[in-house]
Order: structure tokens, then sequence, then C-alpha cells
């Protein structure tokens, strides 16, 4: 992937894995997803993007992280709860929505054992740290899908796939 200054996001090895990483988008968002999709894929991983409407039928055993574009896919976070590491991504619209509700915002606190990672637009993103986020809060890259971008967003995948995996069952001694 090309150059990005990733060391304030990343604090382990873990992006120079090779993950296996499932986009998960519709409308305007899905063609976003699409191409986020190739330049990882183009980078090494194997990525791929499908609509909200294939996610129940999704297998997700062989996946690491799984990114959920908007707030018509984060409601897909019902069928991956608890079994992938897995990364919102949110635009101003749907921030305002989620964040600045009261209900909505109680709702996204009960979704946030099912949620690594929301990521929403700079501006919003400090606004909402001072007074406490409901999940872990980090910026989108701005200038999504281009390759720095997907860079980025890549390495806050990797880290939420570095924190967010659970231990392998360990054997009964």
């Amino acid at each position: 992937m090309p150059s990005a200054d990733l060391s304030g996001i990343l604090s382990t090895p873990v992006h120079g894995e090779v993950l296996t990483v499932r986009h998960v988008a519709t409308g305007a968002e899905l063609a976003t997803a699409r191409a986020a999709a190739a330049v990882q894929t183009a980078a090494g991983w194997s990525s791929t993007a499908h609509e909200v409407a294939d996610l129940p039928g999704l297998a997700l055993d062989d996946v690491d992280a799984v990114v959920l574009w908007g707030a018509a896919a984060a409601a897909g976070r019902d069928v991956v709860a608890g079994r992938r590491p897995t990364v919102v991504v949110l635009d101003a619209a749907d921030t305002r929505a989620v964040l600045t509700r009261p209900a909505r915002w109680a709702a996204e606190l009960r979704r946030a054992a099912d949620t690594n990672l929301l990521l929403v637009p700079a501006g919003l993103a400090e606004r909402y740290t001072r007074w406490g986020p409901p999940v872990p809060l980090a910026h989108r890259p701005e200038g999504l899908p281009g390759d720095d971008a997907v860079t980025v967003l890549s390495a806050w995948t990797a880290r939420a796939y570095a924190f967010g995996r659970r231990p392998a069952a360990q054997p009964a001694g």
C-alpha cells in the first residue's frame, strides 16, 4: 500500500499481516467499499465488498475483520456480533443521526460490545471524543477511496483486528 503516516494509529506490527476483510455497504458507499477492497487486494490482502442484503449469508469463518459502511450496514452488527472484529464507517449525516439523538446514542452504547471501532469525519470525531463516545471512535480517512486514505483505513482495520480478536480456545490441560 502507498506510504502514509501510520505511527499514530498502529501500536502493533499486525499491519504487516495479510488479512481477509469483508466490506459491507449499500448505495453510494458500496462503490467506495468496492474501490477500497480493490486497493487492499492489490496490496496483498484478501478483501471483497458485498451488499448489505448479502450479510446474513456471508461466510465469516475465515474472515479477520468486517467493515460496515453507513448506518444501513451498521445495523448488520447483529449478524456479525461477537464473531469478527468490526469497523463501522459513517459519513457526516449518519454520524449526526447516531450521535446527536439520545435514543440512538443509547442504542449505539448497547452495541458497543459488537463494534471494535467507529470511524467518523474528523470534525465530528473531535466533538464526540470530548464527552465520551459510546464505542471506540477515530477519524474516517479523508479522500476515500484514494490509495493513501485506504492505507489509513487498512491500518485502522488492522488495529481493530489486533485488539478485537478473541483468544483461540486453549486445549484442556
